[in-house]
């Protein structure tokens, strides 16, 4: 699971590189800190390793994406970034559905021996879990919000092909 959500986020940094170059900075930050992050978490042993690196994804993402606000710029056109945002919402509940149940079909409750990165000291209900889907949901809300962002700043870019000035413009 852990090589798909990396080779996605990849995927949509490079899909998203020229439009909305903010969200792929994040999304390229997400992926080496949760690399990182793993290893990392690993080496003191495989007990909330998966936690712990989603925890480094997102503070990878938010570093990312502050960082993509700061030095680029969305461009043109707005409308593709603001149905990559709606999308995106409209999608959420039922992929974080989608990925809780990957993740209890790949990490039975109640299983300890041999669990390798499913292991926890005592049992959770599954709440490890919960709070992976719950970050990870975290996340593509971040993605969002740097998607509508950059939709605002491509459409600051339109007004002013167009021929509009600063102060005609209202805000959104």
């Amino acid at each position: 699971m852990a090589i798909a959500l990396s080779a996605s986020c990849l995927g949509a940094g490079l899909f998203l590189l020229r439009h909305a170059p903010a969200v792929s900075v994040a999304l390229f930050g997400a992926v080496g800190a949760g690399i990182y992050g793993f290893f990392i978490s690993a080496a003191d042993g495989p007990k909330g390793v998966p936690a712990e690196t989603v925890g480094w994804t997102t503070m990878g993402l938010v570093a990312g994406g502050m960082i993509g606000l700061v030095v680029t710029r969305g461009k043109p056109p707005s409308s593709f970034l603001w149905h990559a945002a709606v999308g995106a919402l409209i999608a959420l509940p039922f992929g974080a559905l989608l990925f809780f149940l990957l993740i209890d079909q790949a990490c039975p409750l109640y299983v300890t021996r041999g669990a390798g990165y499913c292991f926890y000291d005592f049992d959770m209900l599954g709440a490890w879990a919960t709070e992976v889907t719950f970050f990870l949901s975290l996340n593509v809300l971040v993605v969002i919000a740097l998607l509508l962002v950059s939709g605002r700043q491509a459409k600051r870019d339109e007004g002013i092909k167009l021929g509009e000035d600063e102060w005609s413009r209202t805000p959104i």
